[in-house]
């Protein structure tokens, strides 16, 4: 799991769904949550939080241009790589903060990735969890 801190930058809510925006360090994350201020007493602008995300859902990309509906997307250098049989496990730096993604062994190995490579890591909205510290 993927997890890191950040401060409430702003809550917008339609119903029972919100959008959160987070700075986390030099990361803005943007979450859409199934709460509310009132379900949830935490998401109040200015609160500090942890943002979770799991591994699977970290999508990479290199040399990536153009649009895609990915609100969160980080531009980050990779640290590590561990291949195994099916899977790979790639660790990358996006400031301050290191986001691991499990992706394919064909796809790292088609993708060429190595340790100092630029790539972009993307998850989507509603794949982000947000909790109180």
């Amino acid at each position: 799991m993927n997890i890191f801190k950040g401060i409430i930058e702003s809550v917008d809510t339609e119903g029972n769904l919100s959008v959160v925006r987070v700075q986390a360090d030099n990361l803005q994350v943007t979450a859409i949550v199934v709460d509310t201020v009132v379900s949830a007493p935490f998401l109040i602008p200015g609160n500090d939080i942890n943002v979770h995300f799991k591994e699977l859902e970290v999508v990479l990309a290199r040399n990536f241009s153009g649009q895609i509906s990915f609100q969160n997307q980080w531009t980050g250098t990779i640290t590590e790589i561990e291949l195994g049989k099916l899977l790979a496990s790639v660790t990358l730096k996006c400031g301050n903060n290191s986001i691991t993604s499990i992706i394919t062994n064909r796809a790292a190995t088609d993708m060429n990735l190595r340790p100092g490579d630029t790539v972009t890591a993307m998850v989507k909205t509603n794949e982000i969890s947000l909790s109180p510290l």
